[in-house]
């Protein structure tokens, strides 16, 4: 018997223990940990209080513990808060947690990823009060692309139809780079149907464009300057000359160039095209001490695009199908 009256005693005694902690905690420090807080995040006079933006904004990037704001709040009574904006532009505020009471600098987090590089605005609540602030995202900086009359970017590619040929021509850019003569070209791989074809070397110096290639089949390769974007119409050049055989004879061998027209438009294989350069190409070997032209040839070159047409009259025509530029 005295062994079960020392048990309920130590039961009973456990329980007030219980209850004494609770009113410790719960009533005689005034908290509320279960319960919602009360508060606004105007003043008395309704105006909003202060919100700071922490952290950098970038459009395509996922906002992190850097990403915050912090708010101005008056707490009225202590509790438990949510505070949270609305979603804008790919990203929102959120956050809760425990507050006394008083004026408190609540932080709240950022989340989610911006979608357009635009300050983005934002509504904010707490209790029954709605404030309103401002995201400021990170311009990023500009690219200029710089595209011209022979694009050399990286993965850029041509398809081209050929008289004569059912299959098409493709041309890409690689992403390789050739150093010839202390200038660097890059390189391009040509394609008929599923054949590999040949490798050309193009670079661009201002205005100039030049290839690195063989006038024809018995002459060495050079350095040619097949085009200039800033020139007149009827302007002319001539390539250097190197020596080759022509009906077995040893000889020399030169390409003058003539721009027929310039920044006119032109429609290839049913596609209009709005600024155009035709140069001609007059292949000439030196015969009886005089060079003459042997075969000319016409090549059309569009902006932002490259070559649109390659005609040889009567031998060869090369008509742009279809490009990809990067």
């Amino acid at each position: 018997m005295k062994y079960v009256r020392f048990k309920h005693f130590f039961i009973i005694g456990f329980i007030f223990l219980l209850a004494a902690c609770a009113k410790e905690t719960s009533y005689e420090s005034g908290a509320n940990l279960f319960g919602p807080s009360g508060g606004s995040l105007k003043d008395s006079l309704g105006d909003c209080k202060g919100i700071v933006v922490k952290g950098k904004y970038s459009a395509d990037s996922v906002l992190t513990d850097s990403n915050f704001i912090l708010i101005q709040v008056t707490i009225t009574s202590p509790g438990n808060y949510s505070i949270y904006s609305d979603t804008a532009n790919g990203f929102w505020f959120r956050d809760s947690g425990y507050s006394v009471a008083g004026n408190q600098t609540l932080k709240i987090r950022g989340y989610g990823k911006p979608i357009l590089p635009l300050n983005t605005d934002f509504d904010i609540t707490y209790n029954n009060s709605v404030c309103s602030f401002t995201v400021s995202l990170i311009t990023p900086p500009s690219v200029n692309i710089y595209r011209d009359y022979f694009p050399t970017t990286i993965g850029s590619n041509w398809a081209y139809d050929i008289a004569g040929f059912t299959d098409t021509l493709h041309i890409d850019a690689s992403n390789k780079d050739s150093i010839i003569g202390g200038n660097t070209y890059r390189v391009f791989y040509g394609f008929r149907g599923t054949t590999f074809r040949d490798t050309g070397f193009y670079r661009k110096v201002g205005n100039n464009y030049f290839r690195y290639d063989a006038l024809d089949m018995n002459s060495g390769k050079l350095e040619l300057l097949y085009l200039k974007d800033d020139q007149p119409i009827l302007n002319q050049w001539i390539s250097p000359i190197a020596n080759t055989v022509y009906n077995n004879i040893p000889t020399e061998i030169r390409m003058s160039y003539t721009l027929l027209s310039v920044h006119q438009p032109r429609v290839v294989n049913g596609i209009s095209f709005d600024s155009v350069i035709q140069v001609r190409n007059d292949l000439q070997y030196k015969i009886v001490g005089t060079f003459q032209t042997i075969q000319t040839f016409t090549t059309y070159f569009a902006k932002n695009v490259g070559v649109i047409e390659l005609d040889v009259p009567g031998v060869y025509n090369q008509r742009i199908r279809r490009w990809k530029v990067y």
